[in-house]
């Protein structure tokens, strides 16, 4: 961009990892919904697919996704963008994806994640279901973050910040190194906030830069 002086000013970000984002195809939230909304009803299905207690959040519930349910477009589709995001910073190719885990989490009024990070290589948070409103912001402060994502790396310095905070879309999904605290905010209203998470491993000498 050019200043009042005419000269030219280029931003780049040499720092810092990067999250990408990116789109969920309709007909993928519409299988992952259906499947979630089944297992809601089976009480012997959603307690065996419970994985609440070996995950972070304070939520209603945490469904594991099995193998079976993932074969096909939703693991062709996970495959896909997590290649493209690091092949687009690395250039280089990238030979294997490996899905170590996924899970829906099932965030209801005065919910939330704490800060925490995941494990493999490559992790993702997405939306599939958002309440109507996530409730209005308390003492009449202009920016509302309830129910909102955070992002957090490193300490706030000059023209770094250490915290990115993302307003959840249906469809919208993120991502990201695993090494990358995140949390999710509390909402206030009637509604469920339902996303999608995946850890996932990739060629072993691409992520281990230490190695090169």
């Amino acid at each position: 961009m050019k200043n009042d002086k005419n000269l030219d000013i280029h931003i780049i970000r040499p720092f810092g990892p990067a999250v990408a984002q990116t789109t969920i195809p309709k007909i993928l939230i519409d299988k992952i919904n259906s499947f979630v909304d089944e297992v809601i009803k089976d009480e012997k299905k959603s307690k065996e697919l419970d994985h609440g207690q070996k995950l972070a959040g304070q939520v209603t519930q945490e469904i594991f996704l099995p193998n079976e349910m993932l074969q096909g477009d939703v693991l062709n589709f996970f495959d896909t963008i997590s290649k493209a995001y690091v092949e687009n910073l690395t250039g280089k190719k990238v030979t294997k994806f490996n899905l170590i885990k996924c899970w829906v989490v099932r965030q209801f009024e005065g919910e939330y994640n704490p800060t925490h990070w995941h494990r493999g290589h490559i992790s993702a948070a997405g939306y599939l279901k958002l309440p109507d409103s996530f409730g209005s912001s308390k003492q009449g402060k202009t920016e509302n973050v309830n129910g909102k994502i955070n992002f957090v790396h490193g300490s706030k310095q000059f023209l770094s910040m250490s915290i990115i905070t993302e307003k959840p879309e249906v469809g919208k999904i993120f991502l990201f190194p695993n090494y990358i605290m995140h949390s999710v905010n509390p909402f206030y209203g009637k509604g469920e906030r339902r996303s999608i998470s995946f850890n996932a491993n990739i060629n072993e000498e691409i992520y281990d830069v230490y190695s090169q």
